[in-house]
């Protein structure tokens, strides 16, 4: 059996590229974001002369291998760039794959209701009147209906990133594929550029399980009229579920479009990401190890506090970006932007309080000064942190698509893989605490919280250009001064 943890683009593209290319009878592809131009990594596939992810696929499908893509699609008015690049990367599939070729570009069938709407009329108004001045080619099928028949409000989106080839081989995680999701262990490009992330490499049952989530994906976003961009994309059987292992288990979050004149977001039916993580969380007893782009969700906090009053040992070390990217890179500061980033202030204040010096909590950072006119972490340019993983007492570890958000964990369709290889676990932390805390690691503990904060302590003094490794501290107080509570606004949503 094979579980290989992959960390950032520049382990998990080629390896994805791979995969792609050994499929000889079926290819199953989910992603947020898969742009075609995006370039090609294995040097010995780019040495038959592909250059980009439109080659490959259109070499696998001219090959007689079926494929099935399916593109997220995202809201038209608020996420309009989001929304015409799934169009554009879809688009760009369905030109230059020829064959048994099925793509979707498929939104989450969730809806907002006319209360929503009605609350939004103002900021909907300022959105639909973009549209208007935009140049019409430029809009998509769906922009041009919502100039003519109103705003559709999409909340929701598929965000799972998976691949799997003929059932038996596949690649799960939180790593989308375009060109600025690219980044190597050195993170060594400008801070805007910096993308960590981790996928992982599975074989055998597992694969045929995922594959068969796939195809629920795939027909639920039929369902909800999804494009269809290449050959009419058709139903897939699913009278036949393959069973993951027990000890490597595929965790889904998946839930179902609910209307309603004040609804917002869907109705829960697959809460595996919650449940599983609730439950392992309350096993804890010695260490935890989080990495997550996001840390919001309040039951997921609340176990941890209980673990730490519980298991009066128990180390815990979470790294997460300074800021969301929109904030640290795009300079939003709209009241989502503060709210959302409340509740992961609340969250870290919370951990700080119940385990005291049992807890770390890192925003890594380059050891050079952030360039001028970025956002600076302690002086230096943020690394980005995009990952998923939690690891507990080296007898569970779960990488995948799912944040620690109630986003993630109730309404977005989500999928990740959860293990109870030791042996995988021990090795994935020692290569994630060597690559943040290079020589500050040598001869300690990577489980101890002590670790890692003495690490950031001795970085927080020196300059940019002293710093060893990657550590810094959370940015507390800066995301006290930021942050802003926003009252009635479902904490779900973020």
């Amino acid at each position: 059996m094979t579980l290989k943890p992959l960390i950032t683009a520049a382990e998990g593209f080629p390896a994805l590229e791979r995969l792609a290319d050994s499929a000889r009878d079926e290819l199953f592809l989910t992603f947020r974001i898969f742009d075609p131009r995006t370039k090609l990594r294995d040097p010995e596939i780019r040495e038959r002369g592909l250059d980009t992810w439109a080659d490959l696929l259109a070499l696998v499908a001219r090959r007689g291998v079926k494929l099935r893509l399916l593109v997220a699609d995202f809201d038209p008015l608020f996420t309009s760039t989001l929304h015409r690049a799934a169009w554009t990367n879809a688009s760009g599939f369905a030109d230059t794959a020829q064959g048994d070729v099925q793509i979707l570009c498929a939104p989450h069938g969730q809806e907002a209701g006319w209360i929503w709407k009605l609350l939004m009329r103002g900021k909907i108004t300022r959105m639909i009147q973009r549209l208007r001045d935009e140049e019409p080619t430029r809009l998509t099928p769906v922009q041009r209906t919502v100039l003519k028949s109103g705003p559709i409000l999409r909340p929701v989106t598929i965000h799972q990133k998976c691949a799997v080839a003929d059932s038996e081989r596949c690649i799960i995680g939180g790593l989308d594929v375009d060109e600025r999701r690219y980044d190597t262990l050195g993170h060594e490009l400008p801070p805007e550029e910096t993308w960590h992330d981790l996928s992982i490499e599975v074989d055998g049952d597992f694969a045929a399980a995922l594959r068969a989530h796939l195809a629920d994906t795939w027909n639920a976003a039929l369902n909800c009229g999804a494009a269809s961009l290449a050959d009419r994309a058709l139903p897939i059987d699913v009278s036949k579920r393959p069973q993951s292992p027990a000890d490597l288990r595929l965790v889904r979050t998946f839930s179902d479009p609910c209307r309603g004149v004040g609804r917002l977001g869907p109705k829960p039916r697959i809460i595996e990401h919650e449940t599983v993580l609730l439950r392992e969380i309350g096993k804890a007893e010695r260490h935890i190890y989080i990495e997550t782009q996001f840390l919001r969700h309040p039951p997921i906090v609340q176990a941890l506090t209980e673990a730490a009053q519980r298991s009066p040992e128990l180390q815990l070390v979470v790294v997460l970006p300074a800021a969301p990217d929109r904030v640290l890179f795009d300079g939003h500061e709209g009241w989502d932007a503060r709210h959302a980033h409340r509740l992961q202030v609340d969250a870290v204040e919370a951990l700080q309080k119940a385990y005291g010096d049992r807890v770390a909590v890192i925003a890594p950072a380059q050891p050079k000064p952030a360039p001028e006119g970025n956002i600076a972490i302690h002086g230096a340019g943020p690394i980005y942190v995009h990952s998923k993983l939690t690891l507990i007492d080296d007898r569970f570890g779960i990488i995948g698509s799912a944040n620690l958000n109630g986003r993630s964990l109730r309404w977005d369709t989500e999928a990740s893989v959860a293990f109870r290889d030791g042996d995988v676990m021990r090795d994935l932390r020692y290569r994630l605490a060597r690559m943040w805390l290079a020589d500050h690691l040598d001869g300690k503990d990577p489980t101890q919280a002590a670790t890692w904060t003495e690490a950031t302590e001795a970085n927080r003094g020196l300059t940019p250009e002293e710093r060893i490794g990657f550590v810094v501290p959370f940015p507390l107080e800066r995301g006290r001064k930021f942050s802003r509570r926003i009252p009635f606004v479902p904490s779900d949503i973020f």
